[in-house]
């Protein structure tokens, strides 16, 4: 995935706020991991990809399940364009 897509795929499923600030060797790991929770045979699974990203999801009312869930389905939308 190239990092345009991945910076859309990550504002839209987990945080607006991030953006090509935040480096090209950051983007590269997260992409990674999109790709990981992409391929994952079904949401949970994917969801153990991402389970060490926020501890704090719980707090704000998500879960890695969730999140996971929205990464999958925006990066449908994203890729399949």
């Amino acid at each position: 995935m190239q990092q345009d897509q991945a910076i859309e795929i990550y504002q839209r499923a987990v945080d607006p706020t991030m953006g090509e600030e935040q480096g090209a060797r950051w983007w590269a790991d997260v992409s990674a991991e999109l790709d990981a929770v992409i391929a994952a045979p079904d949401t949970a699974t994917a969801a153990r990809v991402i389970t060490w990203w926020h501890a704090d999801w719980r707090m704000v009312g998500q879960s890695p399940k969730r999140v996971a869930g929205r990464i999958r389905r925006q990066a449908a939308r994203v890729l399949n364009a």
